[in-house]
């Protein structure tokens, strides 16, 4: 079955079709026998690049959908099945864990690369940081879909990435916790 993405120019790259068609005929399989999703590695899943393929931001952006739907699911469950403190709980651990990284000094939150490899730009992620802070701290708005586009540019002695990564991910599941609670 094929989906309705938008297509690349014939010469310019995108996402292979029958990759995409088939994770998420997978996707809508396990969306419709209620499993929450964590199998599938939605945001961890990567697809071939080919030439006229579909267009990488449309397929991200269902992506970014289909993901948000099975947390919902899964959060609304948990709540169902364990109940609203133990979701609220799993939040506030999630909040001591991200205040953690938030109270350490400015340049100095997250494991620097040194000056030989590149890393995340120390000052793009602070400023990044400053937002989640704010968001948790005065609970402001801070989008989901800017927090999961969020971009650095790579810098000598910058960041590990891997480590900022991960944050972001805690800081998308807070997200998504709150969005159920």
């Amino acid at each position: 079955m094929s989906f309705p993405f938008p297509k690349t120019k014939p010469n310019k790259l995108g996402y292979k079709p029958q990759d995409v068609d088939d994770f998420i005929e997978r996707a809508r399989v396990e969306f419709n026998e209620h499993h929450d999703g964590h199998d599938l590695g939605i945001r961890e899943h990567e697809f071939e690049l080919v030439k006229g393929g579909y267009s990488v931001s449309a397929v991200d952006s269902a992506l970014d959908r289909l993901e948000d739907s099975f947390a919902k699911r899964y959060y609304q469950a948990q709540v169902a099945t364990v109940g609203h403190e133990r979701l609220l709980e799993r939040a506030n651990q999630i909040r001591v864990l991200l205040v953690g990284r938030l109270e350490r000094p400015q340049h100095k939150r997250f494991t620097s690369t040194g000056y030989i490899l590149r890393g995340y730009s120390k000052k793009q992620v602070d400023k990044f940081i400053a937002q989640v802070s704010n968001h948790i701290e005065t609970r402001s708005e801070l989008s989901l879909d800017a927090v999961r586009k969020v971009l650095f540019t790579p810098k000598r002695g910058g960041y590990a990435e891997n480590q900022v990564d991960a944050f972001i991910d805690k800081v998308i599941e807070l997200l998504q916790i709150e969005q159920v609670l």
